[in-house]
């Protein structure tokens, strides 16, 4: 018998092997990268429809124990400072967000919205801009910037 041919049949099964275990890695990575911008893109929807709708205690269950928010030169660090943030700050008094368009690079979100006060302070329409570090499933850092 001639060996030859059984060692190029190993090889050629090798690499069919082969093959196969690095397009199921590569799947599975696309398929996790697809599960974060998900989880990310849900994140910012629920942000949405809890501020819209008054639900402080829902904002707070979006951020991390340590989140801090910037508005403006203003920081809040922590969900207690996050909190009095949403409930007190001039910005969130009444806020209504309707969101424009949302962008993402790796844990970065980004967004617009319109944004208008309430029925309890006077009412102006304004564009904001928003930036979070979204990290497993919380809310670690976020940013609004009036444009």
């Amino acid at each position: 018998m001639n060996p030859k041919p059984n060692s190029r049949l190993r090889l050629v099964a090798f690499a069919i092997v082969t093959s196969i275990l690095l397009v199921a890695c590569a799947s599975s990575e696309l398929a996790s990268a697809e599960v974060t911008s998900l989880d990310s893109l849900s994140m910012v929807d629920s942000f949405h429809f809890a501020l819209n709708s008054n639900d402080v205690d829902t904002v707070i269950d979006l951020f991390a124990e340590d989140a801090v928010v910037v508005d403006g030169i203003s920081v809040f660090q922590g969900k207690d400072e996050i909190r009095n943030w949403l409930l007190y700050s001039q910005r969130m008094a009444g806020l209504r967000l309707t969101k424009l368009n949302t962008a993402m690079d790796g844990e970065k979100v980004t967004w617009l919205d319109i944004a208008h006060d309430g029925p309890n302070v006077e009412y102006r329409l304004y564009v904001l801009r928003w930036e979070a570090l979204i990290r497993e499933g919380k809310i670690h850092s976020l940013s609004a910037i009036s444009g």
